[in-house]
């Protein structure tokens, strides 16, 4: 009776497995590892004898007991990693991998020093529970190829795999004293130690391991994202420490992300060397922030790539970043409209709805009006009514309603349910129809989180006196809109200290120190209990530090940690108390 399956479906085990070992680099020719690890439609058959591809189609029908004989007598007469997966992989799904074992040993009397063979002697025994077959298979491989670390560390890995960490521990030691070094199985090693849950020395031969091989960083992620809060900042000094090596710092914020920690994640990658290596590393996670719609760290990730390749694809993906991520400015340095040259048609498709989108979000409607004039002939059909919406949204965000209005006549229909009108409805004071139009905004900008925010929490249909502070603000008036803010309170109690937190950051950004601290005093005295008593907290403790008053500002962060433990600003608030204290250096 054979041993019922286990784990992953028998095709993707193998060819996992087979990936694996073409990473290690055991030996096996990389043209025919590859052949043989892919699935049969992907392999090219004609390289093959017409059994050999006839087997293979047979397999892809999933007609395997048809295509054991063809795999079997090529093993005989012509045996190549391709035949040698191939019955393998049939035989796995029909249950039957015991059949495999004796033209397996025929084949290694042969052929004694071909690691794939003996990889799949082993991974039989594996899949069959025989393990003390398995090791059999082992000693076996050692005796063909006494110089070969290939043995210790595919039977270390298989062992880790089943459960019996300390027995892989012998293996690796004993190949380390056969060898006289364990350069090449620092990989088996990094993988012991995290099974053992020795994160620390895992960590350590991972960042020896990847700096042989920058291509495992995520074998080594997955390897230590286990590891308790406790040590991972002993793992994040392991892996970042200087010099920056592309794959530890690959590593580090594969674990950052893990973690939770998407900004740490850019930093552990943001220091490596400016070079084309270095660049693609930066576009590929700015790629993956924008999918996560993390706009900010896209927009860092690509800029940076940006600036050691330019490419036009590549300066498109960072303006689009930047401008989801509320940095319109950037948008006409990364992607010029002189880039596409003299193509007007390729200007008019990519680049015009970008550098118009980011003139509306900067107010300059007159400026987004004449650069859709100067490529009007030549927009796609739709486009003059999207390049409508964003006109309308400039003069929106300029504060000039009227021109608004023309613009969302002339955009037609659709434009009722756009950004724009939802805008305008609010600096109206229609808090019913604004609130209905922004709620599915994918606006990322602050300043639209700013009119969410609020928006959200004011109850009622109507708020002029609201809707005039958000119109000041749009029209560059800040010391209206933030007094405004604070007159709005009245009205609106039940978003207070939201109103008075806009107020505060105002303040702020003037450089107007004591008005933003007596906001943020009166939040944390009346409002201790909002969302945004922490953030006004947190900044009065740092404008504090910034006049020269540790002990009060001292207060302010201990009182912070203790009355808002959730809070999201918690790890600031402990680093400015740290601060203070000498403990960590500014920075």
């Amino acid at each position: 009776m054979r041993p019922p399956r286990s784990g992953p479906a028998p095709r993707e085990r193998l060819i996992v497995g087979v990936f694996t070992i073409a990473a290690l680099g055991i030996g096996t020719p990389a043209t025919a590892v590859a052949q043989a690890a892919a699935p049969p439609a992907a392999q090219d058959s004609q390289q093959e004898s017409p059994d050999v591809s006839r087997a293979i189609e047979l397999e892809n029908a999933g007609k395997f007991r048809d295509a054991i004989p063809l795999y079997r007598q090529a093993m005989r007469t012509n045996p190549t990693p391709i035949v040698v997966l191939g019955l393998e992989r049939s035989y796995a799904e029909l249950g039957m991998t015991d059949s495999l074992l004796a033209p397996l040993d025929s084949l290694l009397t042969r052929f004694p020093k071909e690691p794939l063979y003996h990889v799949v002697h082993l991974r039989s025994f594996q899949i069959l529970r025989r393990y003390d077959a398995m090791r059999a298979a082992f000693e076996r491989w050692v005796h063909d190829d006494p110089r070969n670390a290939s043995p210790y560390g595919t039977y270390a890995r298989m062992l880790i795999e089943i459960g019996q960490p300390a027995t892989a521990d012998s293996i690796i030691e004993r190949g380390r004293i056969a060898l006289g070094t364990a350069r090449d199985l620092q990989y088996e090693t990094a993988q012991l130690r995290a099974a053992m849950g020795d994160w620390e020395a895992s960590a350590r031969a991972w960042r020896q391991t990847l700096a042989n091989d920058a291509g495992l960083a995520s074998a080594a992620s997955y390897a230590l994202a286990p590891a308790p809060a406790t040590v991972r900042p002993t793992l994040r000094t392991i892996l970042g420490a200087a010099p920056p090596d592309r794959g530890a710092r690959r590593a580090l914020a594969e674990l950052e992300i893990t973690w939770g920690q998407p900004q740490a994640a850019w930093e552990a990658l943001r220091v490596l060397p400016a070079d084309t290596a270095s660049a693609t590393v930066w576009e590929e996670f700015g790629d993956r922030a924008m999918s996560e719609e993390r706009y900010g760290l896209a927009r860092d990730a690509l800029t940076a790539a940006v600036r050691v390749r330019r490419t036009p694809a590549l300066d498109l993906k960072a303006a689009a970043a930047a401008l989801r991520a509320g940095s319109p400015a950037e948008v006409m340095t990364l992607a010029p409209m002189s880039e596409a040259g003299t193509d007007q048609a390729t200007a008019a498709r990519d680049y015009l709805p970008l550098h118009v989108g980011a003139l509306a979000a900067l107010g300059r409607g007159a400026d987004a009006e004449r650069l859709v004039a100067k490529y009007d002939k030549y927009l796609a059909p739709g486009q003059h009514e999207r390049m409508a919406r964003l006109l309308a949204s400039a003069w929106v965000r300029a504060g000039d309603l009227q021109r608004a209005r023309t613009a969302l006549v002339a955009a037609g229909a659709d434009a009722d349910s756009s950004d724009a009108a939802g805008l305008l409805a609010l600096y109206e004071g229609r808090l019913d129809v604004a609130r209905r139009l922004l709620r599915g905004s994918q606006d990322q900008s602050a300043e639209m989180a700013l009119v969410m925010g609020i928006v959200s929490r004011v109850r009622g249909d109507s708020a002029p006196q609201l809707g005039a502070a958000f119109l000041a603000l749009a029209r560059g008036d800040s010391t209206a809109a933030a007094q405004k803010f604070v007159d709005a309170v009245a009205q609106n109690p039940e978003a207070a200290s939201a109103l008075l937190i806009a107020a505060a950051r105002i303040h702020a950004a003037r450089n107007d120190a004591p008005g933003a601290i007596a906001l943020w005093r009166r939040i944390v005295s009346e409002q201790g209990e909002a969302p945004e008593a922490a953030e006004a907290e947190l900044e009065w403790a740092r404008a504090l530090r910034r006049s020269g008053d540790t002990q009060g500002a001292a207060a302010h962060l201990e009182h912070l940690i203790l009355s808002a433990p959730q809070s999201a600003l918690l790890p600031q608030a402990r680093r400015e108390l740290e601060l203070l204290r000498g403990t960590v250096p500014p920075g």
